[in-house]
């Protein structure tokens, strides 16, 4: 077991440094919540479904039976809370004698880390998101697929092929989402409220967003993105790829949901045969994805 004793800070013991600099940078924001609807679970578990609706209406001739259907089970998809903690032990001696106010902010470091493991964990979906590496949807497909199963027959699709943001490619992408229907082919109102992307893109996106003429040509036709959509850009310092893609309204049901079952504690305890103390942070969550059509991806080339 690692422990913070005086010989880790043996240069910290003694009066004489001006500063010890400590990693207190400012973090990140959640941006993570954008993508996922956020729950919360009191089981060891949670599982989610869907269903298909009802097909169209036929023609009924006159004096012919009404023809029946029948809605369509979907697949089950579950959340398994995984435990994640770390630890700190710190010497008596250590705190007694170590200066600068580095064992006072130990908790506050594990925080951090923990606020990490989350962000990342959850962008992981995303990043991986066109492989069945680490997470799939409910069809068995990776998140972002161009064949996810429509119940009622057929597939639908939320991958682009590789293109670099433009503003054609991104009209392509707002409209190819805006045209994913449901699991019996009827349209829905499914529109597109943000674009989303790492920092390699967020300039060149957001010049496409927010410029009163369209970038990138020559003769200043008008930007139809900024004038009629006005889409929100969301940058993910995460996504370290050059994947990027639009989104629309989360789902409490079905797409990118996030269970917390514990959320991040801390504690203190201390050791009363050695006087050292410790202390922890544990958390148990889940992030899965069943139905992801809230979310379309362009793989950059």
């Amino acid at each position: 077991m690692a422990t913070e004793n005086r010989s880790r800070f043996n240069n910290y013991i003694a009066p004489g440094l001006f500063a010890v600099a400590k990693e207190s940078f400012k973090r990140y924001p959640e941006t993570w919540k954008e993508f996922f609807s956020t729950r919360t679970s009191k089981r060891a578990y949670e599982e989610s479904g869907y269903t298909s609706g009802f097909g169209y209406l036929p023609v009924k001739p006159e004096g012919a039976a009404i023809e029946y259907d029948s809605r369509i089970q979907g697949p089950v998809k579950r959340w398994v809370h995984n435990t994640h903690a770390l630890g700190c032990r710190i010497s008596q001696e250590a705190i007694e004698d170590v200066m600068y106010g580095i064992m006072k902010t130990a908790m506050k470091d594990l925080g951090v880390s923990a606020a990490a493991t989350r962000h990342l964990e959850a962008i992981r979906m995303i990043i991986n998101g066109t492989s069945t590496t680490y997470h799939t949807a409910g069809d068995g497909k990776a998140i972002f697929a161009s064949d996810h199963v429509r119940l009622g027959g057929g597939t639908w699709s939320n991958l682009a092929s590789a293109a670099d943001p433009t503003a054609t490619t991104l009209e392509a992408a707002v409209r190819n989402f805006e045209n994913i229907t449901d699991h019996r082919g009827k349209r829905y109102e499914q529109k597109a409220t943000y674009v989303w992307c790492g920092p390699v893109w967020e300039f060149t996106i957001s010049k496409l967003l927010t410029s009163v003429a369209l970038p990138g040509t020559a003769n200043n036709d008008d930007n139809a993105m900024k004038q009629r959509r006005n889409l929100k850009l969301v940058v993910d310092p995460e996504i370290t790829n050059n994947y990027w893609g639009v989104g629309g309204p989360k789902d409490e049901d079905v797409g990118l949901i996030w269970f917390d079952r514990i959320k991040p504690s801390l504690s203190r305890h201390g050791d009363p045969d050695t006087g050292d103390v410790k202390y922890f942070i544990r958390g148990r969550w889940s992030n899965e994805a069943n139905d992801p059509r809230q979310i379309y991806c362009v793989p950059a080339t």
